[in-house]
């Protein structure tokens, strides 16, 4: 049975969408391998590229508006002065990233319309996956990028199926992952081997995780979640009643054995200078010879040379000893493009501008292991994590999901953060406003958290890094070989037809 025409986009957008519901927090995987099935039998019966390529936007177009449903969320947060913008926007962001498999159908329906071999059961589905593949790493750089809901995520819900980023990254584990979801379009052989196959990556997976009690040293940080709902963060009035609950927090019992306090992105409810007056009162939270680690709009001494958002290390004193500034800002929402040059930019989306950082760095304080500092919506791009210079120990994730309330998007962003443990091989600390806060191993294990809307405290030691990985020695150059690998073989394979 062929489908055509109307019929055929609108069946393409239901199991597009029907996929997006096999992300977490559902991970209903089932839809993932209808959806994916589906899109190699609409592809199959394309009688041309362009047909393919209406057929895999139609597909595209269902998946990311499930999958960025939640971006809607922060419109409608007080005081909502755009809240009619919310649902078009969420609309022709899904248009826009519905061309990327939309592309991957188009490019690989016009060579197998060329190349007849390359329609065969196995070889079709190697030429898709690769095609996926590389539409997913442009979707990840293109414009900045936004690798949101990369495929390989519909593992999350099985850690050791996750090892396989070690070596060839979130984009490569998705190479595998279309393969394995595609199978039943090959029939029964082709199912029964997925399903061998996945049987063996969860098994090998399991025999390299090593025991969950190792860690670092005997240095205990504490992650702060203050539960501070996003239209309340930055009423004034209400900032010193906000910085209490922090500072409460914070000086909990046991405070005085603490390394390090940490508290979520933006935190700090006041801009910090130098000099300012609210690090006096920011060293009450600073445990005994300790840091407190925290996110604030940072500027220099005057506000009109411009604001990052930065992570802040503060000792004792009440001197900032280092700072992160965030590299990789959300697009609108952070970063206004030509803001500079034309005032009125500046104000139109959230909290108007922040600068961008100089780059990613590892900082290295006294006391404490040497740790990469990620903000928020950086812990998405895979290879980005860790500067240049000595690897350091662990990642610290500080962020503010509040905007998103109890949606899909922290939990999915919680996901993309465990991702890139695995391919670090890097344990995390994540410390959210709302939630998810996690202390999560270099294998992508939770080790403990805090979920959403919860107020509270997790103290732990930072566990143990794993010897460098292959994907954080060598980044995108393992998923280049995976690809160039599975295309010569498909290539040897024409050849000896």
């Amino acid at each position: 049975m062929r489908l055509e025409g109307k019929r055929a986009l609108a069946v393409g957008l239901l199991t597009g969408a029907l996929a997006g519901l096999a992300m977490p927090p559902l991970d209903w995987l089932p839809l993932a391998v209808l959806g994916i099935v589906v899109f190699v039998w609409l592809w199959d019966g394309a009688p041309t590229w362009k047909v393919a390529l209406l057929r895999g936007w139609a597909w595209g177009l269902g998946h990311f508006a499930v999958g960025s449903y939640w971006i809607v969320e922060a419109f409608f947060v007080p005081p909502a002065d755009f809240e009619l913008l919310g649902p078009p926007i969420v609309l022709g962001l899904s248009i826009v990233l519905g061309f990327f498999p939309a592309l991957a159908a188009a490019a690989t329906r016009w060579l197998a319309l060329r190349l007849p071999y390359l329609a065969g059961r196995y070889r079709r589905l190697v030429l898709l996956a690769v095609a996926w593949t590389i539409a997913e790493w442009l979707r990840g750089h293109v414009f900045t990028g936004f690798p949101w809901n990369p495929l390989a995520h519909v593992w999350t819900f099985a850690t050791p199926l996750l090892q396989g980023a070690a070596l060839f990254g979130v984009y490569g584990l998705g190479t595998l992952t279309f393969m394995i979801l595609a199978a039943p379009a090959a029939g029964w052989r082709a199912s029964v081997a997925a399903l061998a196959a996945v049987g063996g990556a969860g098994a090998a997976g399991l025999a390299i995780m090593a025991p969950v009690h190792q860690h670092e040293d005997g240095a205990v940080l504490r992650i702060v979640q203050p539960d501070i709902a996003q239209l309340e963060k930055w009423q004034r009035d209400r900032a010193e009643q906000h910085l209490r609950r922090l500072i409460e927090l914070s000086r909990r019992p046991g405070f005085d054995h603490l390394a390090a306090v940490i508290w979520p992105e933006t935190a700090i409810p006041f801009t910090v200078q130098p000099g300012s007056p609210i690090l006096s009162i920011l060293a009450v939270a600073v445990p005994p010879g300790g840091y407190l680690l925290a996110g604030a709009e940072r500027a220099g001494s005057r506000i009109s040379d411009g604001v990052w958002n930065s992570l802040l290390a503060i000792d004792g004193a009440g001197m900032v000893r280092a700072h992160y500034d965030k590299v990789h800002l959300v697009p609108l929402g952070e970063y206004i493009p030509f803001h500079k040059d034309f005032a009125p930019l500046s104000g139109l989306v959230g909290r108007g501008s922040f600068e961008e950082g100089a780059g990613h760095i590892a900082l290295d304080l006294p006391g404490l292991p040497a740790f990469a500092p990620v903000i928020c919506y950086e812990a998405i791009f895979p290879g980005e994590i860790v500067g240049p210079g000595p690897r350091p120990r662990w990642i610290l994730n500080i962020t503010n999901d509040a905007w998103f309330g109890v949606s899909s998007g922290p939990y999915q962003h919680l996901a993309s953060a465990r991702m890139r443990t695995v391919e670090e091989g890097l344990p995390m600390l994540r410390v959210a406003n709302t939630g998810v806060s996690a202390v999560i191993d270099a294998y992508g294990r939770v080790l403990d958290s805090l979920g959403m809307e919860r107020e509270g405290i997790i103290d732990h030691a930072i566990p143990s890094a794993r010897s460098v990985t292959p994907y954080g020695r060598w980044h995108d150059w393992t998923l280049l070989v995976l690809l160039a690998s599975l295309g010569l073989s498909t290539a040897l394979r024409v050849r000896t037809h």
